[in-house]
């Protein structure tokens, strides 16, 4: 009866096979040539010692290259270091050639779905696309209007347009992505955002009010052109047939007019009818009383009153 024969470990065990078998405990010649090709060839040690579905079985067996660079030290740095490289490279492929297809595969999947991550039903008006990291995508209307009015600004944003509007800007002179989220704000605490409100539309009346003076402002180069000297050719020809003695009035009322904006020295002739009808709606002046004056402190009897249709200049 022969007696079974017990390891305590497994390299015992293998030990004792390569000596049943008739096995050196390293490589031979060779197989340490081969393995040493296949590293130098780019092949991981993973795939030497492990097999692969592509390159079949395994050249070696783990624990049997371990014991051959054991007994071959020099031949070990080599292949370590080779081994090392190729695992590196093998590395960097498998991470780029992961991340580029499960990007990929994301993309399409998103952009064949017929609801967005939020239910939405993709339609042509709620579509739209843009390019993310190479790819098309497919982006939801819906959602993003639902972001924006969920959106609340930050208190330093709040802070900042609080000092612009003390400063006299507006709401409207915000950025883009501010006002948004500003409407937002005003929305959640309304008695203050009245008071913004406020705030902003008399800084934008103020600021139309300026606009409306640099526009006259401007206008008036046109009563300054060539020293003065068209317009008051203009308004010379213009006003060549009047009265000499409504003529000074209504010249001077298209002056007024031409420096703050509201005629043009080419319309002068045109609309001169207009300012004579304004001076003759204006009561005349005798020395220093009107028309319109009293003359008595009782009676409450005009000067005009006293005139006929005799005393009147036009019908």
């Amino acid at each position: 009866m022969s007696r079974v024969q017990t390891f305590r470990t497994h390299e015992e065990r293998s030990a004792a096979r390569r000596k049943w078998m008739n096995v050196p405990p390293g490589m031979t010649p060779e197989l340490a040539d081969e393995f040493m090709r296949r590293l130098k060839a780019g092949e991981t040690l993973r795939k030497i010692t492990s097999g692969d579905k592509r390159c079949g079985a395994a050249l070696v067996t783990p624990q049997r290259f371990k014991k051959h660079c054991d007994l071959h030290p020099e031949w070990a740095i080599d292949a370590l270091r080779l081994a090392k490289a190729n695992e590196e490279a093998a590395a960097h492929v498998r991470k780029t050639i992961t991340w580029r297809l499960a990007i990929q595969r994301s993309a399409d999947k998103r952009r064949t779905a017929e609801r967005c991550m939020n239910g939405h039903i993709r339609m042509i008006e709620n579509t739209f696309y843009e390019q993310h990291l190479g790819y098309l995508v497919r982006r939801c209307k819906d959602c993003i209007k639902i972001r924006r009015s969920l959106l609340m600004p930050s208190a330093e944003q709040v802070r900042a347009s609080i000092a612009s509007l003390h400063e006299g800007g507006t709401l409207s002179s915000e950025p883009s992505h501010v006002q948004q989220s500003m409407r937002n704000f005003i929305r959640a605490n309304p008695k203050l955002g009245n008071k913004l409100r406020a705030i902003s539309e008399k800084n934008a009346s103020a600021h139309r009010s300026a606009a409306q003076r640099a526009r006259r402002r401007f206008a008036a180069s046109s009563l300054t052109r060539n020293d003065g000297e068209d317009a008051y050719q203009a308004v010379r020809l213009a006003t060549a047939h009047l009265l000499k003695d409504e003529r000074d009035d209504v010249m001077s009322r298209m002056f007024i007019a031409i420096a703050e904006g509201r005629l043009k020295l080419s319309e002068a002739r045109a609309r001169v009818g207009e300012f004579l009808k304004n001076q003759r709606y204006r009561p005349r002046v005798f020395g220093d009383y009107s028309l319109n004056s009293p003359i008595g402190d009782d009676d409450g009897v005009t000067w005009l009153d006293t005139k006929t249709d005799a005393d009147r200049l036009w019908a």
